[in-house]
Protein backbone atom coordinates (compact mmCIF):
# COMPACT_ATOMS: atom_id res chain seq x y z
CA UNK A 1 0.00 0.00 0.00
CA UNK A 2 1.36 3.42 -0.91
CA UNK A 3 2.44 4.91 2.41
CA UNK A 4 1.73 8.47 3.43
CA UNK A 5 4.73 10.76 3.22
CA UNK A 6 5.91 12.73 6.21
CA UNK A 7 8.95 14.94 6.65
CA UNK A 8 10.10 14.37 10.21
CA UNK A 9 12.01 17.10 11.98
CA UNK A 10 15.28 16.20 13.69
CA UNK A 11 13.63 16.47 17.09
CA UNK A 12 10.83 14.16 15.98
CA UNK A 13 13.41 11.65 14.78
CA UNK A 14 15.27 11.80 18.10
CA UNK A 15 12.01 11.36 20.00
CA UNK A 16 11.00 8.48 17.73
CA UNK A 17 14.29 6.71 18.37
CA UNK A 18 13.68 6.76 22.12
CA UNK A 19 10.14 5.40 21.80
CA UNK A 20 10.94 2.59 19.34
CA UNK A 21 14.43 1.64 20.54
CA UNK A 22 15.36 -2.04 20.97
CA UNK A 23 17.67 -1.78 24.02
CA UNK A 24 19.51 -5.08 23.53
CA UNK A 25 19.46 -8.19 21.40
CA UNK A 26 18.96 -10.51 24.37
CA UNK A 27 21.04 -11.95 27.18
CA UNK A 28 24.18 -13.90 26.28
CA UNK A 29 22.68 -16.92 28.04
CA UNK A 30 19.67 -16.75 25.68
CA UNK A 31 21.84 -17.15 22.59
CA UNK A 32 22.12 -20.56 20.89
CA UNK A 33 25.93 -20.45 21.02
CA UNK A 34 25.83 -20.10 24.81
CA UNK A 35 23.91 -23.38 25.10
CA UNK A 36 26.44 -25.07 22.80
CA UNK A 37 29.34 -23.74 24.89
CA UNK A 38 27.68 -24.71 28.18
CA UNK A 39 26.96 -28.25 27.00
CA UNK A 40 30.56 -28.55 25.82
CA UNK A 41 31.86 -27.41 29.20
CA UNK A 42 29.66 -29.91 31.02
CA UNK A 43 30.89 -32.73 28.78
CA UNK A 44 34.44 -31.71 29.63
CA UNK A 45 33.82 -31.91 33.38
CA UNK A 46 31.97 -35.20 32.96
CA UNK A 47 34.94 -36.71 31.11
CA UNK A 48 37.25 -35.20 33.71
CA UNK A 49 35.17 -36.83 36.46
CA UNK A 50 35.64 -40.20 34.76
CA UNK A 51 39.43 -39.93 34.71
CA UNK A 52 39.70 -38.58 38.30
CA UNK A 53 37.20 -40.90 39.99
CA UNK A 54 34.85 -37.95 40.52
CA UNK A 55 37.71 -35.73 41.74
CA UNK A 56 38.05 -37.99 44.79
CA UNK A 57 41.68 -37.03 45.59
CA UNK A 58 43.87 -34.07 44.71
CA UNK A 59 46.51 -36.51 43.43
CA UNK A 60 44.10 -37.62 40.69
CA UNK A 61 44.48 -34.14 39.17
CA UNK A 62 48.23 -34.44 38.58
CA UNK A 63 49.45 -34.42 34.97
CA UNK A 64 50.69 -38.01 35.19
CA UNK A 65 47.39 -39.38 36.59
CA UNK A 66 45.37 -37.38 34.07
CA UNK A 67 47.47 -38.64 31.15
CA UNK A 68 47.36 -42.29 32.22
CA UNK A 69 43.58 -42.31 32.70
CA UNK A 70 42.90 -40.30 29.55
CA UNK A 71 44.79 -42.79 27.39
CA UNK A 72 42.78 -45.59 28.98
CA UNK A 73 39.54 -43.67 28.35
CA UNK A 74 40.17 -43.12 24.63
CA UNK A 75 41.44 -46.64 24.05
CA UNK A 76 39.08 -48.53 21.77
CA UNK A 77 37.10 -45.43 20.77
CA UNK A 78 36.74 -44.33 17.15
CA UNK A 79 38.75 -41.32 15.98
CA UNK A 80 35.85 -38.84 16.26
CA UNK A 81 35.12 -39.89 19.82
CA UNK A 82 38.80 -39.71 20.75
CA UNK A 83 38.95 -36.20 19.33
CA UNK A 84 35.84 -35.14 21.25
CA UNK A 85 37.20 -36.52 24.54
CA UNK A 86 40.60 -34.86 24.15
CA UNK A 87 39.00 -31.55 23.10
CA UNK A 88 36.69 -31.58 26.11
CA UNK A 89 39.36 -32.50 28.67
CA UNK A 90 41.84 -29.95 27.38
CA UNK A 91 39.09 -27.33 27.31
CA UNK A 92 38.57 -27.80 31.03
CA UNK A 93 42.30 -27.61 31.74
CA UNK A 94 42.62 -24.34 29.82
CA UNK A 95 39.58 -22.96 31.66
CA UNK A 96 40.84 -23.71 35.17
CA UNK A 97 44.37 -22.43 34.46
CA UNK A 98 43.58 -19.49 32.20
CA UNK A 99 46.25 -20.61 29.73
CA UNK A 100 45.84 -20.32 25.96
CA UNK A 101 46.74 -22.42 22.96
CA UNK A 102 48.39 -19.37 21.43
CA UNK A 103 51.19 -19.58 24.01
CA UNK A 104 51.22 -23.35 24.47
CA UNK A 105 51.83 -24.03 20.79
CA UNK A 106 55.21 -22.27 21.03
CA UNK A 107 56.22 -23.56 24.46
CA UNK A 108 55.30 -27.23 24.01
CA UNK A 109 58.00 -28.19 21.42
CA UNK A 110 60.66 -26.65 23.65
CA UNK A 111 59.38 -28.56 26.69
CA UNK A 112 59.39 -31.83 24.73
CA UNK A 113 62.94 -31.33 23.50
CA UNK A 114 64.60 -29.82 26.57
CA UNK A 115 62.79 -31.57 29.43
CA UNK A 116 61.52 -34.86 28.03
CA UNK A 117 64.06 -35.41 25.25
CA UNK A 118 61.30 -36.01 22.72
CA UNK A 119 62.15 -34.75 19.22
CA UNK A 120 60.19 -37.31 17.18
CA UNK A 121 56.80 -38.96 17.17
CA UNK A 122 55.58 -42.25 15.64
CA UNK A 123 53.22 -42.36 12.68
CA UNK A 124 52.11 -45.10 10.30
CA UNK A 125 52.98 -44.61 6.64
CA UNK A 126 50.76 -45.55 3.68
CA UNK A 127 51.87 -49.18 3.88
CA UNK A 128 50.97 -49.40 7.59
CA UNK A 129 54.53 -49.42 8.91
CA UNK A 130 55.57 -47.25 11.83
CA UNK A 131 57.97 -44.42 10.98
CA UNK A 132 59.40 -41.58 13.03
CA UNK A 133 58.54 -37.98 12.20
CA UNK A 134 60.36 -34.83 13.34
CA UNK A 135 58.38 -32.58 15.67
CA UNK A 136 57.63 -29.12 14.19
CA UNK A 137 58.68 -25.89 15.91
CA UNK A 138 55.07 -25.10 16.82
CA UNK A 139 52.42 -27.54 18.00
CA UNK A 140 48.90 -26.22 18.01
CA UNK A 141 46.26 -28.02 20.01
CA UNK A 142 44.74 -29.80 17.01
CA UNK A 143 48.22 -31.06 16.02
CA UNK A 144 48.78 -32.37 19.55
CA UNK A 145 45.54 -34.35 19.54
CA UNK A 146 46.21 -35.62 16.01
CA UNK A 147 49.61 -37.03 17.07
CA UNK A 148 48.03 -38.77 20.07
CA UNK A 149 45.19 -40.26 18.01
CA UNK A 150 47.48 -41.43 15.19
CA UNK A 151 49.79 -43.09 17.73
CA UNK A 152 47.05 -45.62 18.53
CA UNK A 153 48.85 -48.83 19.45
CA UNK A 154 51.76 -46.96 21.05
CA UNK A 155 50.19 -46.47 24.48
CA UNK A 156 53.51 -45.79 26.19
CA UNK A 157 54.30 -42.93 23.79
CA UNK A 158 50.72 -41.60 23.97
CA UNK A 159 50.85 -41.46 27.76
CA UNK A 160 54.30 -39.83 27.90
CA UNK A 161 53.43 -37.32 25.18
CA UNK A 162 50.08 -36.43 26.79
CA UNK A 163 51.62 -36.20 30.26
CA UNK A 164 54.14 -33.66 28.97
CA UNK A 165 51.33 -31.61 27.43
CA UNK A 166 49.22 -31.77 30.58
CA UNK A 167 52.27 -30.85 32.66
CA UNK A 168 52.71 -27.72 30.55
CA UNK A 169 49.17 -26.73 31.55
CA UNK A 170 49.01 -28.15 35.11
CA UNK A 171 52.55 -27.00 35.78
CA UNK A 172 52.39 -26.90 39.60
CA UNK A 173 50.28 -28.00 42.55
CA UNK A 174 48.33 -24.74 42.65
CA UNK A 175 46.93 -25.41 39.18
CA UNK A 176 46.07 -28.96 40.23
CA UNK A 177 44.22 -27.52 43.26
CA UNK A 178 42.30 -25.17 40.97
CA UNK A 179 41.17 -28.12 38.85
CA UNK A 180 40.34 -30.22 41.90
CA UNK A 181 38.41 -27.41 43.64
CA UNK A 182 36.26 -26.55 40.62
CA UNK A 183 35.85 -30.24 39.77
CA UNK A 184 34.61 -31.19 43.24
CA UNK A 185 32.23 -28.21 43.18
CA UNK A 186 30.90 -29.38 39.82
CA UNK A 187 30.46 -32.96 40.99
CA UNK A 188 28.70 -31.83 44.19
CA UNK A 189 26.37 -29.45 42.34
CA UNK A 190 25.60 -32.06 39.69
CA UNK A 191 24.41 -34.42 42.41
CA UNK A 192 21.82 -31.72 43.27
CA UNK A 193 21.02 -30.86 39.64
CA UNK A 194 22.68 -27.41 39.88
CA UNK A 195 25.65 -27.87 37.52
CA UNK A 196 24.25 -25.33 35.03
CA UNK A 197 24.08 -22.67 37.75
CA UNK A 198 27.73 -23.28 38.64
CA UNK A 199 29.09 -23.17 35.08
CA UNK A 200 26.81 -20.56 33.47
CA UNK A 201 28.67 -17.48 34.83
CA UNK A 202 31.97 -19.01 33.69
CA UNK A 203 30.64 -19.75 30.21
CA UNK A 204 29.11 -16.24 29.94
CA UNK A 205 32.47 -14.68 30.75
CA UNK A 206 34.36 -17.06 28.48
CA UNK A 207 31.93 -16.63 25.55
CA UNK A 208 31.20 -12.93 25.83
CA UNK A 209 33.50 -11.79 23.04
CA UNK A 210 32.52 -14.35 20.41
CA UNK A 211 28.78 -14.23 21.16
CA UNK A 212 28.69 -10.44 21.24
CA UNK A 213 30.37 -10.36 17.84
CA UNK A 214 27.74 -12.78 16.55
CA UNK A 215 24.95 -10.67 18.05
CA UNK A 216 26.11 -7.72 15.96
CA UNK A 217 24.75 -9.48 12.87
CA UNK A 218 21.30 -10.14 14.34
CA UNK A 219 19.76 -6.82 13.16
CA UNK A 220 20.88 -7.62 9.62
CA UNK A 221 19.36 -11.09 9.85
CA UNK A 222 16.12 -9.58 11.13
CA UNK A 223 16.01 -7.07 8.27
CA UNK A 224 16.57 -9.83 5.72
CA UNK A 225 13.64 -11.74 7.24
CA UNK A 226 11.45 -8.65 6.81
CA UNK A 227 12.48 -8.29 3.18
CA UNK A 228 11.58 -11.93 2.59
CA UNK A 229 8.12 -11.12 3.99
CA UNK A 230 7.84 -8.29 1.47
CA UNK A 231 8.64 -10.71 -1.36
CA UNK A 232 12.18 -9.58 -2.16
CA UNK A 233 14.61 -12.13 -3.59
CA UNK A 234 17.85 -12.79 -1.74
CA UNK A 235 20.97 -12.18 -3.80
CA UNK A 236 19.14 -10.22 -6.49
CA UNK A 237 16.82 -7.70 -4.84
CA UNK A 238 19.13 -7.40 -1.84
CA UNK A 239 22.65 -8.58 -1.05
CA UNK A 240 23.19 -11.41 1.41
CA UNK A 241 26.72 -10.33 2.43
CA UNK A 242 28.22 -6.92 3.19
CA UNK A 243 29.41 -5.15 0.04
CA UNK A 244 32.65 -3.16 0.04
CA UNK A 245 32.37 0.24 -1.60
CA UNK A 246 35.28 -0.63 -3.88
CA UNK A 247 33.23 -3.52 -5.33
CA UNK A 248 30.57 -1.18 -6.72
CA UNK A 249 32.67 1.80 -7.86
CA UNK A 250 34.00 0.36 -11.10
CA UNK A 251 36.77 2.63 -12.45
CA UNK A 252 36.00 5.54 -10.11
CA UNK A 253 39.04 6.54 -8.07
CA UNK A 254 38.74 6.57 -4.28
CA UNK A 255 40.84 6.41 -1.15
CA UNK A 256 41.76 2.73 -0.50
CA UNK A 257 40.44 3.00 3.05
CA UNK A 258 37.11 4.33 1.82
CA UNK A 259 36.92 1.50 -0.72
CA UNK A 260 37.11 -0.99 2.17
CA UNK A 261 34.09 0.48 3.94
CA UNK A 262 30.99 -1.64 3.55
CA UNK A 263 27.30 -1.24 2.94
CA UNK A 264 25.21 -3.77 4.82
CA UNK A 265 22.41 -3.51 2.28
CA UNK A 266 21.95 -2.22 -1.25
CA UNK A 267 18.37 -2.30 -2.58
CA UNK A 268 17.76 -3.13 -5.35
CA UNK A 269 21.06 -4.97 -5.54
CA UNK A 270 21.25 -6.67 -8.95
CA UNK A 271 17.61 -6.93 -10.03
CA UNK A 272 17.48 -3.43 -11.56
CA UNK A 273 20.20 -2.11 -13.87
CA UNK A 274 19.23 1.56 -13.67
CA UNK A 275 17.44 3.91 -11.32
CA UNK A 276 17.92 4.89 -7.71
CA UNK A 277 19.20 2.55 -5.01
CA UNK A 278 18.92 2.62 -1.23
CA UNK A 279 22.24 2.18 0.60
CA UNK A 280 22.06 1.06 4.24
CA UNK A 281 24.71 0.87 6.93
CA UNK A 282 23.87 -0.90 10.19
CA UNK A 283 25.13 -0.08 13.67
CA UNK A 284 23.71 -1.66 16.83
CA UNK A 285 25.22 -0.63 20.15
CA UNK A 286 23.75 -2.13 23.31
CA UNK A 287 26.42 -0.31 25.34
CA UNK A 288 29.13 2.32 25.00
CA UNK A 289 31.25 1.70 21.89
CA UNK A 290 32.29 5.29 21.51
CA UNK A 291 35.50 4.91 19.53
CA UNK A 292 33.82 2.75 16.90
CA UNK A 293 30.76 4.98 16.71
CA UNK A 294 32.79 8.19 16.33
CA UNK A 295 34.79 6.61 13.50
CA UNK A 296 31.59 5.62 11.68
CA UNK A 297 30.23 9.16 11.94
CA UNK A 298 33.51 10.69 10.75
CA UNK A 299 33.82 8.41 7.70
CA UNK A 300 30.20 8.63 6.58
CA UNK A 301 30.51 11.80 4.50
CA UNK A 302 33.52 10.62 2.49
CA UNK A 303 32.01 7.20 1.74
CA UNK A 304 28.75 8.74 0.63
CA UNK A 305 30.51 11.31 -1.52
CA UNK A 306 32.32 8.66 -3.56
CA UNK A 307 29.16 6.51 -3.80
CA UNK A 308 27.26 9.44 -5.30
CA UNK A 309 29.84 9.66 -8.10
CA UNK A 310 28.78 6.20 -9.23
CA UNK A 311 25.12 6.38 -8.19
CA UNK A 312 23.93 10.01 -8.33
CA UNK A 313 20.41 8.99 -7.26
CA UNK A 314 21.65 7.10 -4.21
CA UNK A 315 19.49 7.28 -1.07
CA UNK A 316 21.29 6.79 2.24
CA UNK A 317 19.48 5.18 5.16
CA UNK A 318 21.00 4.49 8.57
CA UNK A 319 19.97 1.35 10.46
CA UNK A 320 20.65 2.43 14.05
CA UNK A 321 19.44 0.86 17.27
CA UNK A 322 20.42 -0.15 20.79
CA UNK A 323 20.60 1.34 24.27
CA UNK A 324 24.05 2.78 23.52
CA UNK A 325 22.53 5.27 21.07
CA UNK A 326 19.89 6.19 23.65
CA UNK A 327 22.50 6.98 26.31
CA UNK A 328 26.21 7.68 25.89
CA UNK A 329 26.18 7.72 22.07
CA UNK A 330 23.12 9.95 21.75
CA UNK A 331 25.28 12.78 20.43
CA UNK A 332 26.56 10.53 17.62
CA UNK A 333 22.97 9.57 16.80
CA UNK A 334 22.00 13.23 16.47
CA UNK A 335 25.03 13.96 14.25
CA UNK A 336 24.21 11.03 11.97
CA UNK A 337 20.53 11.94 11.63
CA UNK A 338 21.37 15.62 11.10
CA UNK A 339 23.61 14.96 8.10
CA UNK A 340 22.02 16.42 4.94
CA UNK A 341 22.79 13.20 3.05
CA UNK A 342 20.93 11.02 5.59
CA UNK A 343 17.55 10.55 3.95
CA UNK A 344 16.14 8.72 6.93
CA UNK A 345 16.88 6.13 9.59
CA UNK A 346 15.29 2.85 10.60
CA UNK A 347 15.28 0.70 13.71
CA UNK A 348 14.49 -2.97 14.18
CA UNK A 349 10.83 -2.25 14.93
CA UNK A 350 10.37 0.64 12.49
CA UNK A 351 11.88 -0.87 9.33
CA UNK A 352 8.63 -2.57 8.19
CA UNK A 353 7.08 0.84 7.67
CA UNK A 354 9.93 3.25 7.16
CA UNK A 355 12.18 1.22 4.86
CA UNK A 356 9.22 0.21 2.70
CA UNK A 357 8.30 3.89 2.42
CA UNK A 358 11.83 4.64 1.19
CA UNK A 359 11.66 1.79 -1.34
CA UNK A 360 8.39 3.25 -2.58
CA UNK A 361 10.15 6.61 -2.81
CA UNK A 362 12.60 5.21 -5.38
CA UNK A 363 9.72 3.41 -7.17
CA UNK A 364 11.01 -0.06 -6.36
CA UNK A 365 7.97 -2.35 -6.38
CA UNK A 366 7.75 -5.26 -3.94
CA UNK A 367 5.42 -8.24 -4.09
CA UNK A 368 3.69 -7.01 -0.92
CA UNK A 369 2.60 -3.79 -2.66
CA UNK A 370 1.22 -5.84 -5.58
CA UNK A 371 -0.69 -8.02 -3.11
CA UNK A 372 -2.16 -4.98 -1.41
CA UNK A 373 -3.23 -3.64 -4.82
CA UNK A 374 -5.06 -6.95 -5.36
CA UNK A 375 -6.87 -6.57 -2.03
CA UNK A 376 -7.90 -3.03 -2.95
CA UNK A 377 -9.05 -3.69 -6.53
CA UNK A 378 -10.33 -7.24 -6.61
CA UNK A 379 -7.41 -8.67 -8.55
CA UNK A 380 -8.20 -8.00 -12.22
CA UNK A 381 -4.87 -7.46 -13.95
CA UNK A 382 -5.78 -4.15 -15.60
CA UNK A 383 -7.17 -2.79 -12.31
CA UNK A 384 -4.07 -3.87 -10.39
CA UNK A 385 -1.77 -2.27 -12.95
CA UNK A 386 -3.78 0.96 -12.96
CA UNK A 387 -3.68 1.13 -9.15
CA UNK A 388 0.09 0.72 -9.17
CA UNK A 389 0.46 3.30 -11.96
CA UNK A 390 -1.54 5.72 -9.81
CA UNK A 391 0.86 5.01 -6.96
CA UNK A 392 3.75 6.24 -9.13
CA UNK A 393 5.33 3.00 -10.42
CA UNK A 394 6.37 2.77 -14.07
CA UNK A 395 4.72 0.20 -16.32
CA UNK A 396 8.07 -1.53 -16.79
CA UNK A 397 8.56 -1.79 -13.00
CA UNK A 398 5.03 -3.14 -12.57
CA UNK A 399 5.44 -5.80 -15.26
CA UNK A 400 8.81 -6.82 -13.82
CA UNK A 401 7.36 -7.06 -10.31
CA UNK A 402 4.34 -9.10 -11.39
CA UNK A 403 6.48 -11.47 -13.47
CA UNK A 404 8.84 -11.99 -10.52
CA UNK A 405 5.95 -12.71 -8.13
CA UNK A 406 4.44 -15.27 -10.54
CA UNK A 407 7.85 -16.88 -11.14
CA UNK A 408 8.34 -17.29 -7.39
CA UNK A 409 4.82 -18.75 -6.99
CA UNK A 410 3.68 -15.82 -4.84
CA UNK A 411 0.87 -14.96 -7.30
CA UNK A 412 -1.31 -17.04 -9.58
CA UNK A 413 -0.79 -16.82 -13.34
CA UNK A 414 -4.52 -16.83 -13.94
CA UNK A 415 -6.72 -13.74 -13.81
CA UNK A 416 -7.97 -12.37 -11.53
CA UNK A 417 -4.78 -12.60 -9.50
CA UNK A 418 -4.98 -14.74 -6.37
CA UNK A 419 -2.63 -14.24 -3.42
CA UNK A 420 -0.78 -17.41 -2.45
CA UNK A 421 -2.31 -19.13 0.59
CA UNK A 422 1.10 -19.05 2.30
CA UNK A 423 1.15 -15.25 1.93
CA UNK A 424 -2.36 -14.41 3.11
CA UNK A 425 -1.48 -13.98 6.78
CA UNK A 426 1.45 -11.60 6.30
CA UNK A 427 -0.46 -9.59 3.65
CA UNK A 428 -3.37 -9.05 6.08
CA UNK A 429 -1.11 -7.94 8.91
CA UNK A 430 0.82 -5.45 6.81
CA UNK A 431 -2.47 -4.10 5.46
CA UNK A 432 -3.52 -3.16 9.00
CA UNK A 433 -0.08 -1.66 9.67
CA UNK A 434 -0.27 0.49 6.52
CA UNK A 435 -3.83 1.54 7.30
CA UNK A 436 -2.77 2.92 10.68
CA UNK A 437 0.06 4.82 9.00
CA UNK A 438 -2.06 6.26 6.19
CA UNK A 439 -5.17 7.15 8.15
CA UNK A 440 -3.72 7.86 11.55
CA UNK A 441 -3.63 11.26 13.19
CA UNK A 442 -1.59 12.88 15.97
CA UNK A 443 -3.02 11.53 19.21
CA UNK A 444 -3.95 14.24 21.76
CA UNK A 445 -2.21 13.97 25.11
CA UNK A 446 -5.52 13.43 26.93
CA UNK A 447 -6.47 10.48 24.69
CA UNK A 448 -4.63 7.59 26.21
CA UNK A 449 -6.72 4.45 25.80
CA UNK A 450 -7.33 2.14 22.84
CA UNK A 451 -4.98 3.71 20.30
CA UNK A 452 -2.54 1.82 18.07
CA UNK A 453 0.52 3.91 17.20
CA UNK A 454 3.11 3.54 14.45
CA UNK A 455 6.52 5.19 13.79
CA UNK A 456 7.57 7.47 10.96
CA UNK A 457 5.22 10.37 11.58
CA UNK A 458 4.65 12.75 14.48
CA UNK A 459 5.67 11.52 17.92
CA UNK A 460 2.36 9.77 18.70
CA UNK A 461 0.52 8.87 15.51
CA UNK A 462 -2.20 6.30 15.24
CA UNK A 463 -5.80 5.10 15.19
CA UNK A 464 -8.25 3.53 17.58
CA UNK A 465 -8.07 -0.25 17.25
CA UNK A 466 -11.69 -0.55 16.09
CA UNK A 467 -11.17 2.22 13.52
CA UNK A 468 -8.06 0.47 12.15
CA UNK A 469 -10.00 -2.70 11.33
CA UNK A 470 -12.99 -0.79 9.96
CA UNK A 471 -10.83 1.46 7.76
CA UNK A 472 -8.77 -1.48 6.47
CA UNK A 473 -11.95 -3.21 5.29
CA UNK A 474 -13.12 -0.02 3.59
CA UNK A 475 -9.97 0.42 1.52
CA UNK A 476 -9.29 -3.30 0.95
CA UNK A 477 -12.67 -5.09 0.75
CA UNK A 478 -11.05 -8.43 -0.09
CA UNK A 479 -9.68 -8.55 3.45
CA UNK A 480 -13.05 -9.88 4.52
CA UNK A 481 -12.39 -13.02 2.47
CA UNK A 482 -8.96 -13.50 4.07
CA UNK A 483 -10.30 -13.09 7.61
CA UNK A 484 -12.08 -16.39 8.08
CA UNK A 485 -13.28 -15.71 11.62
CA UNK A 486 -14.19 -12.68 13.73
CA UNK A 487 -11.11 -13.13 15.94
CA UNK A 488 -8.50 -13.15 13.17
CA UNK A 489 -8.32 -9.32 12.80
CA UNK A 490 -7.53 -9.07 16.51
CA UNK A 491 -4.99 -11.89 16.25
CA UNK A 492 -3.30 -9.97 13.42
CA UNK A 493 -3.15 -6.86 15.58
CA UNK A 494 -1.74 -8.91 18.46
CA UNK A 495 0.99 -10.17 16.10
CA UNK A 496 1.89 -6.58 15.17
CA UNK A 497 2.07 -5.68 18.85
CA UNK A 498 4.23 -8.69 19.72
CA UNK A 499 6.62 -7.94 16.86
CA UNK A 500 6.88 -4.35 18.08
CA UNK A 501 5.68 -2.87 14.75
CA UNK A 502 2.75 -1.24 16.57
CA UNK A 503 2.46 0.09 20.11
CA UNK A 504 -0.53 0.90 22.28
CA UNK A 505 -1.02 4.24 23.91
Amino acid sequence: MKLRLYDESLEEKMSEFDIWVTPSLGEIRDMPQFKVNLDGMKRGFDYMAQITNNFNFLSSCSSSALAHNTVNLISGQNEDEKQAILNSICGVLLLVTGKTDNNLKCQFPLLLRNTYGICEYPQKNSSGRWVKKQLPRTLQFDAVTKIIIQADGKAEFQERFLESYFHLIISDEDYAKQLWSLGTAYYTQKQMGNEDSLLSPIVVFQSRGSITATQGHIPETVLRSYMTEWGLEAGTDYNTQDVEIGQILGDIEANPQIKKRKYDFIIPYQSRESGAKVFIQSQFYAGDSGSVSHKVVDQTDSSREVTLKKFPQAVFIEYLDGAGYFSSLNGDLRKMLAKPSTKNFIQICTAPLKLRRELQGISFLTTLEIEHAILMTGGKKDDVIQKLLNDGYSLDEIETGISSAIRNALLSETEPFVISASRESVVRKYCILDTIANYGQPIPADKIAGYLTVPGYSTYWGLLQADAIKRALEIAPMLELLWRSHVEPFEDIQWLLEKGFVKTK
